[in-house]
């Protein structure tokens, strides 16, 4: 991180150079309205960055309204990521100039599914949003009020047209790090979601203004997400098994040994074995051997 880093608190830097964090499962959102809208004297802004197109809108609103000395560009680390990713992020921050902060739960999404949750999220529990960004997210918010300042914005890139969810989301809320009384300090945070009703083509145009380039997953994904999503298709499952095989491997184990599938009626070992279609298949079939999940190492918790 760039200056104020010897600020933060209740740390530990990884070789990465990103925040371990410890959290319980607490979602920030407060559905208590900021009637007063977006105010002109936040002390920071905090833009939600995904390294997707939704997110760069939202960076593009923050950069457009506020000076860049003002903007933390946040990544969450889930540890089931594109690899890439990390590189991308700092070099989005560097060459905007607004200071870099990444997150990462120490356990991850695998050591969480394995040793606590022993379960795949779902649409009814998704403990890896929980856990493994909107959690440590609030931690390191609470963690560093003293380099915020008193008033701070959150950004996020959600927008009505992705989910039923999503389109009853508040513009603007307090966030869930506000305190309501001076006991402990003077502090005030909004949630502000600037892109709600911006179609995902105006992302495109506002990323190339901004001479960022689209993450390199929407060549053939239309979402910028974990690589095996629950919210994915199979068929995008698949084509990330076939880039990424020695990345998603682990976590096919760990669906094997918990008995529990990615999503209902539908398992990763199904689908990683449908990744060599007959029409991968050369014509010397001797030579050929499928690769199965049986092939790789087993995943211990």
């Amino acid at each position: 991180m760039k200056s104020g880093s010897k600020a933060l608190k209740e740390r530990s830097q990884s070789p990465a150079g990103a925040t371990y964090i410890q959290t319980p499962n607490k979602m920030a959102k407060t559905n208590i309205i900021v009637k007063e809208g977006v105010q002109t004297d936040y002390t920071s802004i905090i833009v939600s960055y995904s390294n997707g197109i939704d997110s760069t809108g939202a960076l593009y609103w923050a950069l457009k309204e506020f000076p860049k000395k003002k903007i933390y560009l946040l990544y969450c680390d889930t540890g089931f990521e594109y690899p890439e990713n990390i590189q991308l992020f700092y070099q989005t921050a560097k060459f905007l100039g607004i200071k870099p902060v990444l997150l990462q739960h120490p356990k991850g999404f695998l050591n969480l599914l394995l040793e606590e949750r022993l379960k795949w999220p779902d649409m009814k529990n998704r403990w890896c949003t929980a856990y493994l960004k909107t959690g440590i997210t609030d931690k390191w918010i609470r963690a560093n009020r003293q380099i915020l300042g008193s008033k701070c914005l959150f950004i996020s890139g959600e927008r009505r047209d992705e989910s039923k969810g999503r389109a009853k989301l508040p513009e603007i809320e307090y966030h869930s790090t506000t305190l309501w009384t001076k006991r402990k300090g003077d502090f005030t945070c909004h949630w502000y979601r600037p892109c709600l009703d911006y179609e995902k083509g105006k992302m495109f145009e506002q990323g190339r203004e901004l001479h960022l380039e689209p993450h390199f997953c929407y060549e053939y994904l239309g979402r910028c997400s974990c690589m095996a999503c629950m919210f994915m298709s199979d068929r995008h499952a698949i084509e990330n098994m076939k880039r990424y095989p020695d990345q998603i491997y682990p976590f096919i184990q760990a669906e094997i040994k918990l008995s529990h599938t990615w999503k209902k009626g539908k398992s990763l070992e199904t689908l990683w074995n449908q990744c060599h279609d007959i029409d991968d298949v050369e014509n010397n079939f001797d030579e050929y051997k499928q690769l199965t999940i049986y092939d790789y190492p087993e995943v211990t918790s």
